[in-house]
């Protein structure tokens, strides 16, 4: 799987990985390293996708910047 991140995201991510713990941090640098499975990419889309619903919306359910930060990362993680 080739998956190319911006710095950008790959610090969104890493930060992330890093609030869920260890294990989801090696999901991370397995994604960068290019040796990540798929039921692993979908690991980490799931946490991206928790972290939008928890941060990255308003209360009017709009996105915010940094929704739209983790959209773009989403996109870029699902598309390796």
């Amino acid at each position: 799987m080739s998956t190319s991140l911006t710095n950008d995201q790959l610090r969104l991510l890493l930060g992330i990985c890093r609030s869920a713990g260890s294990l989801d941090l090696c999901l991370a640098e397995k994604l960068m390293n290019q040796k990540i499975s798929s039921a692993e990419i979908d690991e980490l889309c799931e946490l991206i996708s928790n972290e939008f619903m928890l941060n990255g919306i308003q209360e009017s359910f709009e996105q915010n910047d940094y929704g739209r930060e983790l959209e773009k990362l989403l996109d870029a993680v699902n598309s390796g």
